[in-house]
């Protein structure tokens, strides 16, 4: 038995009583080594333990590392335990086996490879809980500079991107990043794990943190968008300037990097932490999982650039997207068709009063799609597109009006319904239906597999309907009904527009510098709109204020009858009207009361419109 030594090995040599060893300084000169076959526990730092497993490799020991103060990362690679007496005693039992090792250009790596921007994530992680981490990391969001990389596999397999870096993770425990990355590793087959992380934005790159470091939500089947997963044997590495990279955090550079996963006939006695396998095959094959990462223009756009603050898509990312844009853009019969259906299935319902009619007709109506693609166009200043957009726009609001003028001087019905009325009287929160509808709807857009959600977007917000009652308004000559519809479809209109805009900036379909002119004149848009919206939704909370107040107005017990307010409307005058019930007849003077009571409740005079509802008390025989 041989202990190899640096020196300070008083602290080993009082576990060693009654154990026959020959102990050695560890030097450069191989004579002082021990000889071929022997059995060596190392009792060194990590530098020289890296740097003794060639020369155990050469000469055949069966090795044994010990937990050297200086010695962490190589401890921990082997499975030694903490305590020195319990992992000499260990030691000395343990039956040796070989043993995979990673090397990077040749120098053994015990914990991980780092390249590019993790170089930061790797001095910072051990910097205290798991929130201090996400803090650290989170403040250095916006120096982050992706840098554009080829890399290939021993397969021949091969991809060049653009990311903050790489991390190729060693041994069965680590402390990277915590345990938010462990269930990523394989360590017991002869293939390395290497983690591609390229977020396109900074909110991408803050959801990454969150995933890896507060959810640990991160697995082989379910890897975060701005994560790759590569498992070779080899794995090389080129920037075409030289890579800066860290091995187990030291920090170096070279031209290339040459990352292997190597089964050596290193013989290890490995300690009593090192895990025992499971049992289950390790995969049987390398695994190359970069699809969702930066390519082409891409990878190109991001090299050297400090990260957006939302994703830069390049138009080679979305083409089908654009072209379905394109599509939904231009006039054709099929439209013309589908909107005349709509407007009249939607005049129907109103007519008839009829809720299910006209959430028919919203379904129906297919006014949503050049609406979402004038959104894109506002979004990336596309000329063409805006063009087709309004053009179409316009020819199906034209053919919606059209249809609901005829049909209001050809129906003999001059009755405004409960549907009707209802889109009369708008609101801000007509305008953030509007808001989140146009979002939803620029989202299920670039989403494929959501597209379906569409539907649902369009009976959110109701396009045809207001469309139908403005049509109706100018049937009869009505301009309070025109007002009021024109003002619900403007905003409507309006809000889906810029919504979508937003929404398509900031899924990154349009960089800001492109967006900047189309969102100004937007937000101008919407900043009418949303003035009249503003005061009817004051007008609506004070119309509640005074409802709230009649409801708490007292009268004298002897009275003889009981005010229920029904609504409050304000215009020119205050309209309250209320439901009078008494058991005998209200008389002039009764209702004076009545109004010069509420109106004091309310705090300003009133107009009182009030319905008497005579009562009987049944009486015994």
């Amino acid at each position: 038995m041989h202990f190899l030594h640096d020196g300070a090995w008083d602290d080993l040599r009082a576990h060693l009583e009654g154990v026959a060893y020959a102990a050695h300084h560890f030097t450069s000169a191989q004579d002082a080594l021990p000889g071929d076959g022997a059995v060596v526990l190392l009792y060194l730092d990590d530098e020289r333990v890296r740097g003794i497993l060639p020369t155990a490799v050469e000469r055949g020991w069966e090795v044994a590392v010990l937990p050297h103060p200086e010695a962490p990362l190589a401890a921990a690679r082997f499975g030694v335990e903490r305590d020195l007496a319990e992992a000499v005693a260990h030691a000395l039992q343990a039956s040796a086996q070989s043993v995979r090792l990673l090397t990077c250009n040749d120098v053994v790596a015990f914990s991980s490879v780092t390249v590019g921007e993790t170089l930061t994530l790797e001095a910072q992680r051990r910097s205290g809980s798991r929130w201090s981490v996400l803090g650290a990391l989170a403040r250095n969001v916006f120096k982050l500079r992706p840098f554009r990389y080829a890399l290939s596999t021993a397969k021949e397999q091969s991809l060049t991107t653009a990311g903050i870096g790489l991390i190729i993770l060693e041994g069965p425990t680590h402390g990277y990043l915590g345990k938010g990355l462990a269930s990523l590793t394989v360590w017991d087959d002869q293939r390395l794990t290497a983690l591609a992380l390229a977020p396109r934005s900074v909110v991408g790159y803050l959801g990454l943190l969150w995933r890896i470091i507060v959810l640990r939500a991160v697995s082989q089947r379910a890897l975060p968008p701005a994560m790759g997963l590569i498992r070779s044997a080899r794995l090389a590495v080129e920037t075409g300037r030289g890579v800066d990279y860290a091995l187990d955090g030291r920090t170096l550079h070279a031209d290339r990097l040459e990352i292997t996963a190597v089964q050596t006939p290193l013989q290890v006695r490995l300690g009593a932490r090192y895990p025992q396998a499971d049992g289950a095959p390790p995969p049987d094959r390398d695994q190359f999982r970069m699809q969702g990462l930066p390519s082409g223009e891409s990878a190109r756009i991001l090299d050297g650039a400090r990260l957006p603050l939302f994703n830069h898509a390049a138009e080679d990312d979305f083409k089908e997207l654009f072209q379905g844009l394109k599509e939904s853009a231009s006039f054709s019969r099929s439209f013309f068709a589908l909107m005349v259906m709509s407007a009249l299935l939607a005049l129907f319902g109103l007519y008839a009063n009829s809720a299910p009619v006209i959430i028919g007709a919203m379904i129906l109506a297919p006014l949503m799609g050049p609406i979402i693609s004038l959104s894109m166009g506002l979004a990336r200043a596309h000329p063409l597109l805006i063009r087709d957009s309004v053009k179409t726009l316009l020819l199906g609001i034209l053919t919606a009006l059209l249809c609901a003028i005829v049909v209001a001087k050809l129906m003999p019905l001059r009755v405004l319904t409960h549907e009707m009325a209802a889109r009369l009287s708008p609101n801000l929160l007509d305008l953030g239906v509007a808001v989140v509808s146009g979002m939803a709807g620029a989202y299920a857009n670039a989403r494929e597999e959501i597209a379906k959600g569409l539907a649902g977007v369009a009976i959110a917000v109701a396009l045809v309907p207001p469309l139908c009652v403005l049509g109706i308004g100018l049937g009869w000559m009505d301009w309070s009904v025109v007002s009021g519809a024109s003002l619900l479809f403007a905003t409507n209109l309006v809000g889906i527009a810029v919504a979508g805009s937003v929404a398509f900036l900031a899924l990154g379909f349009a960089p800001f510098h492109l967006a900047r002119k189309g969102l100004w004149l937007s937000l101008a848009l919407l900043g009418a709109v949303s003035v009249p919206l503003y005061l009817a939704f004051d007008k609506a909370i004070q119309s509640n204020r005074i409802l709230s107040a009649l409801g708490q107005a007292r009268f004298a017990d002897n009275a003889g009858y009981r005010i229920t307010p029904l609504s409050v409307q304000q215009g020119r005058e205050t309209v309250a009207r209320v439901r009078v019930t008494s058991e005998r007849p209200i008389s002039s003077a009764d209702l004076d009361a009545i109004q010069q009571r509420l109106s004091q409740a309310a705090g300003m005079p009133l107009t009182i419109e009030a319905t008497v509802a005579l009562r009987r008390s049944a009486r015994p025989d």
